[in-house]
């Protein structure tokens, strides 16, 4: 009788470890908010011991913050390529942008609770934070980009970036919140008019301390 093969155990290369448990991570997060973060809760989601979890990251507030990182900039990343278009002029770009920042799937209840995780967190845990800092620069930056673009373009008067980006970015965000909160308030194509009116307005002058040239101001950015 020919003796039974057993396969080997092969142990999982570090990343893939590592992206494993941060994709547990935001599985709990999503399924029961604040308590899915806990070491027993991913530890389990992911199949593996709780210890596993501290030889990839130095703690749970570590593994959170990664997890954090992750799917904002995994978020980014997916807006920005559908914003992409080539040939596209630069306020067509912004378009794609909003339209892309109000998918469906980025005003799923599971989202927004997964991100209320995060914010609370912030205030008190500094790895988090820091996160929250530096993703918060990432998304300015994109939408500076955009804008920068827009800047470019025949006829638009020159505006100054950052609190152009600033503001913007304060209203993209305040109606996503608005739509995660109320989904009955607006529908997403009443979220990308409002910021294509915002555009339309920036385009025509109409926010003058945005203005790069004012009395009393010598240029800026």
């Amino acid at each position: 009788m020919a003796k039974e093969h057993t396969p080997k155990f092969r142990r999982a290369p570090p990343t893939v470890r590592r992206e494993a448990l941060i994709e547990a991570t935001l599985s709990c997060l999503r399924r029961y908010g604040h308590d899915g973060a806990s070491a027993r809760r991913i530890a389990a989601e992911a199949g593996v011991s709780a210890g596993l979890i501290t030889h990839h990251f130095p703690s749970i507030s570590a593994l959170v913050a990664a997890s954090y990182e992750s799917l904002a900039m995994s978020l980014l990343r997916s807006i920005q390529q559908q914003a992409r278009q080539p040939g596209a002029g630069a306020r067509e770009r912004l378009r794609r942008f909003f339209a892309a920042s109000f998918a469906p799937a980025l005003l799923e209840p599971d989202l927004f609770g997964t991100w209320l995780v995060f914010w609370s967190m912030s205030a008190h845990d500094a790895a988090v934070r820091a996160v929250q800092d530096r993703t918060y620069v990432a998304y300015r930056a994109a939408l500076e980009s955009l804008l920068g673009q827009l800047r470019g373009s025949e006829g638009v008067p020159a505006f100054r970036l950052k609190p152009a980006g600033i503001a913007l970015a304060a209203l993209l965000d305040g109606l996503w919140i608005e739509a995660s909160l109320n989904p009955r308030a607006f529908k997403p194509a009443d979220a990308v008019a409002l910021c294509e009116d915002w555009t339309h307005a920036l385009c025509s002058g109409a926010f003058p301390s945005l203005l790069a040239h004012r009395p009393g101001r010598r240029g800026g950015r």
